[in-house]
């Protein structure tokens, strides 16, 4: 995965696909399904984004897996935690550098990610229509809509 990434060892990633073995030793169709995600990447079936999204749904209620996995990512792509309690503040700086990371050479999205944002008390608009606008915004970018959701209040 460390292709632009933080170049990261084979080394090292031999260690994280045994770990994900060992977690999964009593399912091993996850550990299977984790491999072919990493298979298909490797042969460009699959785009990073897309990988993020299945090892995320994989990995669920695994952080330590997670935080591992977050490791071999290029710049501009985390699965981000979902906060035990409330977002932090740490939660919140960490998406907005993921979105800025994403779009670095396309500033227009991010400022109007920032402009919906501080429009939105202005504008009286409810935590679903800002969620409408982040997701028209991020259309392709499944995993930026998903992350934004854990800064909504609850419907």
């Amino acid at each position: 995965m460390s292709q632009g990434g933080k170049n990261m060892t084979k080394l090292e990633a031999v260690e994280y696909i045994k770990k994900v073995q060992k977690k999964f030793k009593d399912k091993k169709e996850t550990f299977e399904e984790f491999l072919n995600v990493m298979t298909d990447y490797r042969q460009h079936r699959m785009d990073v984004g897309t990988v993020v999204e299945k090892v995320e749904e994989i990995l669920k209620d695994h952080d330590d897996l997670i935080s591992g996995f977050n490791k071999f990512l290029p710049k501009g792509y985390e699965i981000l935690l979902p906060p035990k309690d409330t977002v932090q503040l740490k939660d919140a700086i960490k998406y907005v550098q993921k979105i800025k990371d994403r779009f670095q050479n396309t500033d227009r999205i991010y400022k109007r990610f920032v402009r919906i944002l501080t429009n939105r008390d202005k504008n009286d608009m409810s935590a679903s229509e800002i969620f409408h606008k982040v997701e028209k915004l991020f259309e392709g970018h499944h995993d930026l809509v998903r992350d934004f959701t854990l800064f909504l209040p609850d419907a």
